[in-house]
Formats: structure tokens, sequence, C-alpha cells
């Protein structure tokens, strides 16, 4: 029986891959790099710091970490000037039913604390056990450390626990990590969730799942 559920935040539970894309695409078209469709969403869960480094490197931009770093900070502040507000009602409705059968709910994300903060209320942020951001495990998504860290926590087995994700390099996070894993098409089509156990259309399609 499923004691935890883990799920990934930006796309999945909160409606930010626009604001995301924007922010990049705002920040990096200022040194010449320009992206490919569906590039942040195929990329969503990895460590900014990874993103950045892959990206200068593949455009030939010598930059020093102070100016990753810096780079990375301006698209943060950017991102949450026009970051929605609150989690994806659906979401909410899944996350209070899954309370109500006394399932654990955590986020794994590849996000800082501080943009988490900037969307969620209170009463948002009481809806999970714990989160996992990047200060809590070593290696980003598609390693397995994010899912990894969260399960070893939890105390639990592998088969007790699942991962919800949006995103390709969450979904090889968490099967790296042993978790069935449940992908829901927020930001991409099904075809780039294949490895994922299940793929699914809508939040309320996933209890089903407990069920069987």
């Amino acid at each position: 029986m499923i004691q935890a559920v883990f799920f990934d935040f930006d796309g999945t539970l909160i409606d930010s891959i626009p604001a995301h894309v924007i922010a990049w695409e705002r920040i990096l078209g200022e040194i010449g790099i320009e992206l490919d469709d569906h590039y942040v969403q195929m990329n969503e869960g990895e460590k900014a710091e990874d993103t950045v480094s892959r990206l200068l490197s593949e455009h030939g931009i010598d930059y020093s970490a102070e100016q990753q770093a810096d780079l990375i900070e301006r698209k943060r502040k950017l991102y949450r000037s026009m970051a929605p507000s609150g989690l994806i009602p659906e979401a909410v409705d899944l996350l209070k039913e899954l309370g109500r059968r006394n399932i654990a709910c955590d986020i794994v994300t590849g996000s800082i604390r501080s943009n988490i903060e900037a969307v969620l209320s209170p009463e948002e942020f009481a809806l999970f056990r714990y989160i996992y951001t990047p200060t809590e495990y070593g290696k980003g998504k598609p390693a397995p450390d994010p899912y990894a860290t969260a399960l070893n926590r939890s105390g639990l087995k592998a088969f007790e626990c699942m991962a919800f994700e949006n995103a390709p390099l969450g979904v090889k996070s968490a099967k790296a990590a042993g978790l069935r894993t449940v992908a829901i098409t927020t930001t991409l089509p099904p075809q780039y969730l294949s490895e994922a156990d299940y793929v699914i259309h809508n939040f309320a399609d996933f209890l089903p799942l407990l069920d069987s």
C-alpha cells in the first residue's frame, strides 16, 4: 500500500513553466543564447547551475563561477516577478484527498526554497510533509539523488512510495531511485513521458492507480 507520494513542483503542482520559459529566454537572450522549442520543458527539474553551465559551454561562452551565479540569480528574480500564485486547484483536491487517506505528500524539486515561498500560501505549505530542494541532495535530476534522498528520509520501502512528475528528467530520476512513477501531461505530450510507469492527463486519474 502506498504510504507516500513524492511530487515534482514546477509544471506539476503549479502552472509555472510559461514564466520559467520567459525568464530563461530573456536572460539568456541578453548574451546571445536562443533556446529551442520545448528546451525548458525537456530539461525542467535539473539544477539551474547545470543548465547554465551546459548552455554556456555549448555556445563557447567563458563565464566565471561568479558570473554564472549572477546570471542564475537574475533569472530567478525575473521569474519570481511574474510567477503564478498558488497550486493548481485540481492538485489541491488531490493533495487533500491523499491527506485524508494518511498518505504523506512531499515535494522533490530542482527549484530553490525562495521560489517556492514566493508562490505558496501557509495553507498550501501545510499540505506537505517535507520539501526537498537542491540544498538537500547532491546531483540534480536526472540523477537519482533527489528522489533517493526523499525515499531514504521517509524510512519507507520503494514499493510503498510513488513519484509524481511532468518531465523526462524527473521521470528518469525517480525511476533511477527505484520508484514507480506517474507522469502527468501538464507541460508535455505523452510521447515525451513514455519512461514513466503510468501517464495520466488529469489529477483525478491518479486515485484509481492507488486503488488498483
